[in-house]
């Protein structure tokens, strides 16, 4: 998550974001290349997708559940219409036009499928306004092991 945060500290500070780590983050199973990938995307998304005039706020947690950690990456965004949940891990689904917010619509699938890769699965809860809490699940490290 360190290098994460310091490969965007050039976007968070333009966009004025706070970015909260909740205690240390355990270890999980994972490739570090595109564990560091898939959380940049999220902590990306949570800076852009927020109303104008308000400061991004980024939460991140883990809980251990069982031989699994689940991080969440929480935000203080526009948050989403809960029928449009199932499809913005689907490549080029965009639920708002460039102009409004700039990207590609493929960032969620990377996340989806990155973390698919990893032997894990992602989620999220959110609400119009509300912002979101993105969650990615991903085995937890073996004692002295892990990314």
């Amino acid at each position: 998550m360190a290098e994460v945060l310091r490969e965007r500290s050039a976007e968070l500070e333009a966009a004025g974001a706070a970015v909260e780590i909740e205690s240390t983050l355990p270890d999980v199973t994972a490739h570090g290349g595109t564990l560091a990938r898939v959380l940049g995307d999220l902590v990306g998304n949570a800076v852009k997708f927020v109303r104008a005039g308000v400061d991004p706020r980024v939460r991140l947690r883990a809980e251990s559940r069982g031989g699994a950690v689940r991080l969440w990456v929480e935000d203080n965004g526009i948050g989403i219409e809960p029928e449009h949940l199932e499809r913005i891990f689907r490549p080029f689904e965009r639920l708002h036009g460039r102009e409004s917010y700039p990207g590609t619509g493929i960032g969620l699938a990377i996340v989806s499928k990155g973390v698919e890769r990893m032997g894990g699965s992602v989620g999220v809860e959110s609400a119009p306004g509300e912002g979101s809490r993105f969650w990615l699940e991903l085995p937890a490290a073996a004692a002295g092991g892990g990314t």
